[in-house]
């Protein structure tokens, strides 16, 4: 794709599902050095990481949910256009794909450019911890910092 088109800031933009393929896989780092804390219950964070390879960059936004504690919806778009590539829903919830396929539980949605992000695969982990959902999904969208210093203590309203 060439950076004309990538930074054209148009809303009625689409990318091809190879191009967002290759969005997701390449190599991305926190341009920021300083320490982030993982969201609270209801509340967002957003931070920006950077494809040096690619002169890229993209947001990252990781969102909680303000009725059920366990909820957390990670999410990482393209910064130009603002096109949401890779998104993790952690949830107890069900998601219905546009073929009518219902999906329990926690989900992935990849970019593809027939449904874009209505369709999702399942998304096993063992270990239900949001932080560590959180570090799957930064391996997913290939953030290669361990943990992308992101500071995740539990508040006393989780812990109940």
């Amino acid at each position: 794709m060439d950076e004309e088109k990538l930074n054209s800031n148009n809303s009625n933009f689409k990318m091809t599902t190879e191009e967002a393929i290759r969005l997701i896989d390449i190599i991305k780092e926190r341009i920021s050095e300083e320490t982030l804390e993982f969201p609270s219950i209801g509340t967002k964070l957003e931070f920006d990481v950077f494809a040096r390879r690619e002169d890229t960059k993209f947001i990252v936004s990781i969102r909680r949910g303000k009725i059920d504690k366990k909820k957390c919806t990670y999410q990482g778009r393209t910064y130009f256009n603002n096109i949401p590539l890779l998104r993790l829903d952690i949830t107890n919830s069900f998601h219905i794909n546009s073929d009518g396929t219902k999906i329990e539980g926690n989900h992935l949605h990849i970019y593809n450019e027939i449904t874009e992000m209505r369709d999702a695969v399942p998304f096993n982990i063992k270990n239900a911890d949001l932080y560590e959902c959180c570090l799957e999904f930064f391996k997913k969208f290939n953030i290669i910092q361990d943990n992308v210093g992101i500071l995740y203590q539990m508040s006393v309203e989780e812990e109940i």
